[in-house]
């Protein structure tokens, strides 16, 4: 389902980034590109994901920890000036914590959908919503 992403990118990318979780490298896999061609960061993303109940978050090496215990979220600011910054018409491979820390209410943010940021003069982030989630779980 992600490779149905491909079509509605820009064209003449100029940058991919992504975070350094499997999943993130797995979407820039799937969209076709490789190691070479990636920028990765942590700052767009790690290897902990939101478990079963979204009370849980599990980090990269399987530890279960509630998820007021997990400050990633809010530590990694100011995000706009940093999204200001990229080139135009930049990819980012990350998830839905790179939107709620650009302001967006979590429960309006999907996982393997494609949205356009368009940073504004103002210092803040419009997201604009291209492509509604998939569920990244049934990619292989």
């Amino acid at each position: 389902m992600i490779e149905s992403l491909r079509p509605r990118l820009p064209d003449g990318i100029s940058a991919v980034f992504a975070g350094t979780g499997r999943r993130q490298w797995q979407v820039a896999q799937i969209l076709g590109f490789t190691p070479d061609q990636v920028r990765f960061s942590d700052i767009w993303g790690g290897a902990a994901t939101v478990g079963d109940c979204k009370e849980v978050i599990i980090l990269g090496h399987g530890l279960s920890i509630n998820r007021k215990n997990y400050l990633s979220i809010q530590d990694i600011q100011p995000y706009a000036e940093k999204v200001a910054t990229l080139p135009d018409k930049a990819l980012i491979c990350s998830g839905r914590p790179v939107l709620v820390r650009l302001g967006r209410l979590e429960e309006d943010c999907s996982s393997g959908a494609l949205y356009a940021l368009h940073a504004q003069d103002n210092g803040k982030v419009e997201i604009e919503l291209l492509i509604p989630g998939i569920c990244l779980l049934e990619q292989k």
